[in-house]
Formats: structure tokens, C-alpha cells, sequence
């Protein structure tokens, strides 16, 4: 049987705000394929600095970043998408004035996502059936809930081979 390859791991992790305002020190962990990870701890704890950070919209003070055993943590994040990490940031930043279709095909910014967007906008819409019920419908008109799912799908859209979620049941109903 073939061990799980680490997937991502983070060594050491200091990182700062503008302003020299520092959140997280000497952070160390590691994910492996196929693993499901959750970062848990109170606000202010610096999950989501974490995972700014991993995505490139923060650049770490010290402490390394590698992905596939890659280093990542000085990379712009449009190429860090390309490699293979998708971010849904908390708050979910959608396009309230454009539809579902068109929010979805936005996650599908790297090449090779590209190629395959309508097999991966059926897939999501398979897992979010609701949505498929509202390709066209603007986004800003649906519910919290609804607006998640789209965040969700938007970031699946992308064809990661990591997914960080922030803030991930946001909005969502509890039945679901």
C-alpha cells in the first residue's frame, strides 16, 4: 500500500501586516492528499491570516511554504491558483450583480480548468442542485445560504488539488 504524499506543508510561519502587526509565530503543519484539515480558534486567532498567506495575498515574514514540495510562499497568487490551491474566503466575495453562471465560471480562472468548465459546472451543479435551478438568477438576490453555495462551487470550479475553505458553514442552513 502507497503512503499518503504531504501535500502542503507550512514550516515555521511567522507573518506580519502592513504596519509590522504580528499574527501568526513559528506556525508548523502539514496536509497530506486526501486529508481533510480543519484550523480551529477563537477570532483573532490567525486562521484566515493562514490561509492568506498559503494563497499568496499575504507574504510571510519568515518560515516556508511548500506545496507538492514546492516552495510557494513568495509566489503571486494567480500562479499559486495555477499549481493547484483554491481559496473560498470568508465573507464569500461573490459578484452580487452577476448571475450563478457566471460567478461559477469565474473559479475557473487556471488553464486547465478552463478546458473542462462545463463538465465542472454540471459536477457542481450536481452537488448544489439548487443552483442549476438558478444559473441565471443574480447572485445578490439569493440567500445567505444560497450565496455560500455559490462561494463553494465557485472555488470547486477551479479543479483543486487543495481547497481552503474560510469560514466554510457561513450562512448555510442547519438541515444542510
Amino acid at each position: 500500500m502507497e503512503s499518503p504524499r504531504l501535500l502542503l506543508t507550512v514550516n515555521n510561519l511567522d507573518v506580519s501586516y502592513p504596519g509590522g502587526i504580528q499574527v501568526l509565530w513559528s506556525i508548523s503543519f502539514g496536509i497530506e492528499e486526501g486529508e481533510i484539515v480543519a484550523l480551529i480558534g477563537s477570532n483573532g486567532a490567525g486562521k484566515s491570516t493562514a490561509i492568506k498567506t498559503i494563497t499568496g495575498s499575504l507574504k510571510p515574514a519568515s518560515g516556508e511554504i511548500l506545496f507538492s514540495g514546492r516552495p510557494i510562499g513568495m509566489l503571486p497568487s494567480h500562479e499559486i491558483v495555477e499549481l493547484g490551491i483554491s481559496q473560498i474566503p470568508e465573507g464569500r466575495q461573490l459578484f452580487p450583480f452577476m448571475t450563478v453562471k457566471e460567478n461559477l465560471d469565474l473559479g475557473s480562472y487556471p488553464l486547465k480548468a478552463r478546458k473542462n468548465r462545463e463538465q465542472v459546472r454540471e459536477w457542481v451543479y450536481t452537488l448544489f442542485p439548487i443552483l442549476k435551478e438558478r444559473e441565471y438568477q443574480l447572485v445578490g438576490s439569493m440567500s445567505g445560504g444560497e450565496q455560500q453555495m455559490v462561494a463553494i462551487g465557485r472555488g470547486l470550479m477551479a479543479s483543486p488539488k487543495l481547497l481552503l475553505v474560510d469560514e466554510l458553514s457561513l450562512g448555510l442552513a442547519p438541515f444542510w
